[in-house]
């Protein structure tokens, strides 16, 4: 057995073609992390931009001045010398420069103040400090509003969604802790991860699409489904060398871009909750770390199962061509077409939102599934992730059973 799947994982790897794509693969890869890491900004005193690591260490220095808990008092300060550099500066450029270390803070009071729908860079400039210093009750007030406001992307919330939303509000520990975590956002909160998941998949779906193709194209079936074991290990090696290349190739580019832009940027800020970065309204009250986990789990569960589906066409088919498709249109049509207001919902439960996860944590998505409610994530990662082994059995059952032309 052992020795077929090495048969088949070495026929995958040593296509030159294959080859020639997972080096293009690699190359994005280290490309699509030097840009996020490129991202991080900083502004010297002489209004000098610096980016990249020595940008990051500056940013450290700034950011972690406010390092503990964001509570009360501590958000009055904020507000306090947001004042001071606007007040004390005679151009906008200036004051930027000068609350670079209090930028992240000052994010979150400009949209936990604002209206639904709303957002005001400014709004900080003018709020008071003891009115900010109700930025976390604020928090559910807002939900409230935005619930009840009529809004159509808000009509179609059942009484039980509108509890379970308002019970994962109330479930955020506050005050939150900050600390300096520009490279858990640089990570996670960039274009560019979602961007190299689409890739990865579409590149993947290139190398397995021969897997169950490949006898019926060189005419070799006959002599396949003739052998001792043909159709019964040999296809179990071919199901496993599918598993094998789907999940080596996506862990290694997810791990090496994770490293890369992590060892640029740090690793600080792991334990920070998302809130307290660029996912103020999430209803996941997760850390920065368990976001990569629940990001790269589900982009996971969105490979296996659009691969595994890829080999199911192609093995039915016989055709490699058709399977190349396959995960090009999974991973990028749903986008589209969830911009047409009639396809919306039935689109977000495509595995593509799978890929797209990192981006729309703020988004209100809830499904409710005999009166229970769940976030939309928590019930799509166990379901692809299930409908990929019930398409492998039929793959299996099917594949077996095929006959010889």
């Amino acid at each position: 057995m052992m020795i077929m799947l090495r048969f088949e994982i070495k026929k995958i790897f040593s296509k030159r073609i294959n080859k020639l794509m997972l080096m293009v693969l690699i190359a994005v890869t280290i490309v699509g992390s030097l840009l996020a890491i490129r991202d991080v900004k900083y502004y010297t005193d002489q209004g000098n931009k610096i980016s990249g690591p020595a940008a990051a260490r500056q940013l450290k220095m700034e950011k972690n001045r406010w390092q503990g808990y964001l509570t009360e008092d501590v958000i009055k300060q904020v507000v306090e010398e947001n004042k001071e550099a606007k007040a004390s500066s005679a151009m906008e450029d200036d004051a930027l420069i000068k609350r670079q270390g209090i930028e992240d803070i000052r994010e979150i009071i400009n949209r936990g103040f604002a209206e639904p729908g709303e957002y005001d860079y400014y709004l900080c400039d003018n709020i008071s400090p003891e009115k900010a210093a109700g930025l976390y009750e604020q928090r559910l007030v807002i939900l409230n509003k935005d619930l009840g406001s009529g809004n159509a992307d808000k009509a179609g919330f059942s009484q039980n969604e509108k509890e379970f939303l308002r019970d994962r509000y109330k479930d955020m520990n506050a005050p939150l802790y900050y600390e300096y975590m520009d490279g858990w956002k640089a990570l996670l909160d960039s274009q560019y991860l979602p961007t190299l998941m689409i890739i990865t998949i579409v590149i993947i779906g290139f190398l397995i699409s021969g897997i169950f193709s490949d006898e019926f194209q060189f005419k070799a079936d006959s002599i396949f489904f003739s052998s001792e074991l043909g159709r019964n290990k040999a296809v179990t090696a071919k199901l496993k060398a599918g598993f094998i290349t789907i999940t080596a190739v996506y862990w290694g580019v997810m791990l090496l871009f994770s490293i890369i832009i992590l060892a640029a940027l740090g690793f600080g800020g792991a334990e920070c909750m998302i809130q307290a970065g660029g996912n103020w309204n999430s209803i996941y009250n997760i850390t920065y770390f368990q976001n990569w986990l629940f990001t790269m789990l589900g982009g996971y569960a969105a490979h296996l199962f659009i691969l595994t589906l890829a080999m199911f066409i192609s093995a039915k088919s016989r055709s490699t061509v058709i399977a190349i498709t396959i995960p090009f249109a999974l991973s990028c049509a749903p986008m589209f077409l969830g911009r047409v207001p009639m396809f919306t919902d039935i689109m977000s439960m495509f595995p593509d939102m799978l890929l797209r996860m990192c981006a729309f944590l703020e988004d209100l998505l809830v499904c409710e599934i005999f009166g229970k409610v769940f976030g939309l994530y928590t019930v799509l990662i166990p379901v692809y992730l299930l409908l990929s082994f019930v398409i492998a059995g039929v793959l299996y059952r099917n594949y077996r059973k095929a006959e010889v032309r």
